[in-house]
């Protein structure tokens, strides 16, 4: 092979990795634009995604007391159940009387009783209403059997309202009932503070 001919051959591999190589930077671009793809929906989702709005319609300050009170008494329930087993060793090694015995024992049913009758009252008293901006959805806060806050969320056509409850103003307890559901929830006027009338009035009617 002649000089001239391996200097021709060398000037036409430097055209076709120059074209390659120039191809190759073209497409590197596009590869960045692929993977900004699902970043950029991810980013567009979180500027059209609106988180909805609830007003707040009515309120029961002295629900804070009713958690503590609700604690307060597992609390207690907790520790009276907590010494019976421990009597009940005493007494099989007769150390304590049976009196004791039955004396513990009648103080862990009452506890228990109470426990449960006052967190099946606690449990009904709503401390908190809402109604979202669009007028649609309710949603209603009262405390678990834990004490713990519960949220319950409804469309605002579900929600009886006071007269097809057959509840006045001037009742201290007022119920809180749906068309799709059995459970009794229940709100007091004259002790909780209507913060939202207007509100107020487009979920439970006019107040008589």
């Amino acid at each position: 092979m002649s000089f001239s001919t391996w200097k021709h051959l060398q000037s036409q591999h430097r055209q076709v990795y120059g074209v390659n190589h120039h191809l190759g930077r073209q497409r590197e671009p596009s590869a960045c634009l692929c993977h900004s793809g699902p970043a950029a929906a991810i980013l567009q989702k979180a500027v059209d995604g609106k988180t909805e709005e609830f007003k707040l319609v009515y309120r029961f300050p002295w629900i804070k007391y009713c958690r503590v009170l609700s604690r307060l008494k597992l609390v207690q329930t907790a520790t009276t159940v907590g010494m019976l087993p421990p009597i009940c060793y005493l007494y099989l090694q007769e150390q304590v009387s049976q009196n004791i015995l039955l004396y513990t024992t009648g103080i862990t049913l009452f506890a228990g009783a109470m426990l449960y009758a006052v967190s099946y009252f606690f449990r009904r008293i709503i401390g908190l209403i809402y109604l979202n901006e669009a007028s649609r959805t309710v949603r209603v806060a009262h405390l678990t059997f834990w004490g713990r806050r519960n949220d319950i969320y409804c469309p605002i056509e579900t929600v009886m309202t006071l007269d097809e409850v057959g509840d006045g103003k001037g009742e201290l307890l007022l119920r809180f009932r749906r068309y799709n559901s059995a459970e009794i929830l229940y709100f007091t006027i004259k002790f909780g503070q209507i913060v939202d009338r207007q509100k107020f009035t487009q979920i439970f009617g006019e107040l008589e």
